[in-house]
C-alpha cells in the first residue's frame, strides 16, 4: 500500500442499502458494530453471544461473508498474515442511526437551559491558518535528534489561545512528551496528519500546493476535515466512547441547542472529549439542573460529517473594520481568504468572537520582502475594509512601500513553504469546482502520520483484496441423507442422537415439531446415549428468526419430527 492510499476509502452504502440487508445480516452487522464499533478485531463473537441474538454460528459465518462481499466489513493482513476485520469509518454515521437502540442512545436535546461551566475557543480552523503562517515567516527547524527547537517550541505555545489544560482528558501519547505540551503536539499533529506540512531538509514545512487547495475551502469544509482528523486520532478507542462521540454529532438537533449526556459509567472519559471539543472551539460544556453534563455545539454538528460532503458550500460574508491607530477588528463572519491575508501583513492582538490585528511596518514589509505587492496589499484592504482605508493609514502604507524600494530584506530561500512535483498539476479551474460543489479529496487519510500515537490504526497494513466466497461447505456433508436437512421426519432415538450431534458439530440450528408447535433450537450439548438429553438455547416464537432465547434441555420424547436448519449458502 502507498502511504497516501487511504485504507478507508468512501463507501456508497447508506440507510436505504441497510435496509435491504437480509434480517440475519442486519442482526451480525448490529452485533459487531455494537460490539467493536469502528475499531479492528480478528474474529467473531462466541456461539454463546450468537445464541443471545437468535443465531447459530453458521448463521453467523454465513452473513458475515456476505457482509464483507457488500462492503459493510473491510480487511487488512497484518505482517503474519492474520486478517483483521473493521466497520469503515464513512459508514459510522449510517450504523449509528440503524443501531440507536440497540447500543443505547446517550445524547438527548434538553427542553431547558443549562448552565455553562465552560466556554468553548475561537475555533481551531483560524488558528491552524495563524500556526501556517507562523511557520512560513519563522520558519521551524529540527535538531539532530529531529525534534523541534525548545525556543521554536516556547514560541508556538503561547502564539495559540489553546492550551495544554483542553486536552488533559484525552490521554494521547506521542514521543517527547517532556518537550512538546499537549497543546502544541495536537497542532502539529493536525497540520501534518492533514498533510498540510511535512518533515523535510531537517525543518517542518508548509506543503504549498496542499495549503493553496486548503484556502480554498470554506470555514465549514476546514471544520469538517479537522473534525474528522481529531475524532480518529485523538478520541479513546473503546467502542463504547466512540459510539458516544457519533451520537453526539448525529443526535444533535443543530448548533445553540442543549443537549443531555447520559453516560455515568464513562463520564469521566466523556467529559475529557467535550473538554477537548470546547478546546477546539466545537462547543461549550454545562451541567443541567441535576448536575448531569450537557453541550451544545457552536457549529452545525451535521455538517462535520461524511454524508454532508456532497452539500453545497456557501458564500461566507467577509470583511473588517480598520481604525485610524492601525488595529483590524475582524467580524467572526470573515472568511479564510480574509484571515489568511492578514496573518501576512498584520500581527495578531487578540484571538476571540471578534478578532484583532494590527498592521506593523515590521509585518508588512516582511510581507512585501517575500513576494506581496503594495498594490495588493492596497487593493485587498480597499476591498474587505467595511468603513474603508483611513487616510493616516493609506500614507504610512504607501512610506512603507516605499522603504522596500530602497532596502529590501533578504528572504532565507529554506523558510519558503515546500512545493512538491505533484503540486503543480492541480487545475484551478478543476479545484474551484471542486471547492464549489463540496466534492474534493479529504485532507486526512489514516496513513497520514503525524506526532501522536493513534489508537488501533491501521496505518501500513496490507489491505485485503482476496475474492470472498460467501456459499459454503460442511465438513462430512455429502454423507449424510438428504432427508436429515430436507425433511420433517421422525427418526429413532439413536439417529436422533446423531442428527443433534451434527448440529452441534456444524453450529447450525435444530428444528424440532411436535403436533403443529415448531421450535428452532441452537444445541450445544447431548448427554447421555441411550437415554438421552438435549441442551441448548431455545427461540421463545414459533419463527426462527426472532432473537429471544431460553436455555432449555429437552429428551427426544418431547418431539415428533426434526430436521437440521441450515443457512441458506451451504453448497449442496
Amino acid at each position: 500500500m502507498s502511504l497516501f492510499e487511504p485504507i478507508d476509502e468512501p463507501v456508497e452504502l447508506n440507510l436505504d442499502s441497510w435496509s435491504k440487508l437480509s434480517l440475519v445480516e442486519q442482526k451480525v452487522l448490529g452485533a459487531i458494530f455494537h460490539k467493536h464499533a469502528g475499531q479492528p478485531f480478528s474474529s467473531l463473537l462466541p456461539r454463546e453471544q450468537w445464541a443471545i441474538e437468535g443465531l447459530s454460528v453458521a448463521e453467523a459465518n454465513s452473513s458475515f461473508a456476505s457482509l464483507r462481499q457488500q462492503k459493510w466489513i473491510e480487511s487488512v493482513y497484518k505482517s503474519w498474515g492474520e486478517r483483521l476485520f473493521y466497520i469503515p469509518a464513512s459508514l459510522m454515521e449510517t450504523l449509528t442511526i440503524a443501531y440507536a437502540q440497540r447500543v443505547g442512545i446517550t445524547v438527548e436535546q434538553m427542553a431547558q437551559h443549562a448552565q455553562v461551566l465552560q466556554e468553548g475557543k475561537p475555533d481551531i480552523a483560524a488558528e491552524l491558518l495563524h500556526l501556517i503562517a507562523w511557520i512560513e515567516r519563522e520558519g521551524l527547524p529540527l535538531t539532530g535528534k529531529g525534534t523541534i527547537h525548545k525556543k521554536s517550541v516556547q514560541k508556538l505555545s503561547v502564539i495559540t489561545v489553546l492550551s495544554s489544560t483542553d486536552f488533559e482528558g484525552l490521554g494521547i501519547r506521542y514521543e517527547h512528551s517532556d518537550l512538546y505540551p499537549t497543546h502544541v503536539a495536537i497542532l502539529l499533529d493536525l497540520l501534518l496528519s492533514l498533510n498540510l506540512a511535512q518533515k523535510s531538509d531537517g525543518r517542518i514545512q508548509i506543503v504549498d500546493h496542499r495549503l493553496q487547495t486548503w484556502l480554498k475551502l470554506s470555514w465549514r469544509q476546514m471544520h469538517r476535515e479537522i473534525y474528522q482528523a481529531c475524532m480518529e486520532r485523538y478520541g479513546e478507542a473503546e467502542p463504547a466512547l466512540q459510539h458516544f462521540r457519533y451520537q453526539l454529532a448525529l443526535f444533535a438537533s443543530e448548533k445553540n441547542i442543549w443537549c443531555h449526556i447520559e453516560n455515568s459509567e464513562l463520564k469521566p472519559r466523556v467529559r475529557g472529549w467535550l473538554c477537548a471539543l470546547a478546546g477546539w472551539g466545537y462547543g461549550d460544556i454545562g451541567e443541567d439542573q441535576s448536575g448531569a453534563l450537557a453541550f451544545r455545539w457552536l457549529i452545525e454538528p451535521h455538517s462535520l460529517l461524511y454524508r454532508e460532503q456532497e452539500m453545497v458550500s456557501e458564500a461566507e460574508p467577509c470583511g473588517f473594520y480598520m481604525q485610524p491607530d492601525f488595529e483590524v477588528l475582524v467580524a467572526p463572519e470573515a472568511g479564510p481568504d480574509v484571515i489568511w491575508m492578514l496573518e501576512q501583513y498584520a500581527e495578531r492582538v487578540t484571538r476571540d468572537r471578534m478578532s484583532i490585528y494590527r498592521l506593523t511596518r515590521e509585518r508588512f514589509i516582511s510581507a512585501i520582502a517575500r513576494g506581496y505587492a503594495l498594490h495588493e496589499v492596497i487593493e485587498f484592504l480597499d476591498q474587505y475594509a467595511l468603513t474603508g482605508i483611513p487616510d493616516n493609514v493609506r500614507i504610512a502604507l504607501a512610506d512603507w512601500g516605499k522603504e522596500t524600494d530602497v532596502a529590501p530584506l533578504t528572504v532565507d530561500r529554506s523558510m519558503e513553504v515546500m512545493e512538491e512535483s505533484t503540486g503543480s498539476a492541480d487545475d484551478p479551474k478543476l479545484l474551484e469546482k471542486d471547492m464549489l460543489s463540496g466534492v474534493y479529496s479529504s485532507f486526512y487519510t489514516p496513513d497520514n502520520q503525524g506526532l501522536v500515537d493513534v489508537p488501533a490504526s491501521l496505518h501500513g497494513l496490507e489491505r485485503d483484496h482476496s475474492v470472498i466466497e460467501k456459499k459454503f461447505s460442511l465438513l462430512g456433508f455429502e454423507e449424510i441423507p438428504e432427508t436429515w436437512y430436507k425433511e420433517w421426519r421422525r427418526y429413532h432415538s439413536s439417529t436422533a442422537r446423531q442428527i443433534a450431534a451434527k448440529a452441534i458439530e456444524w453450529q447450525t440450528k435444530l428444528g424440532i415439531q411436535q403436533e403443529n408447535r415448531t421450535q428452532y433450537l441452537i444445541p450445544h450439548q447431548v448427554e447421555g446415549h441411550e437415554q438421552w438429553t438435549l441442551s441448548g438455547w431455545c427461540m421463545l416464537d414459533s419463527s426462527e428468526n426472532t432473537s429471544e432465547t431460553e436455555w432449555r434441555t429437552f429428551s427426544p420424547s418431547e418431539w415428533d419430527t426434526m430436521r437440521l436448519i441450515l443457512p441458506d449458502d451451504v453448497i449442496t
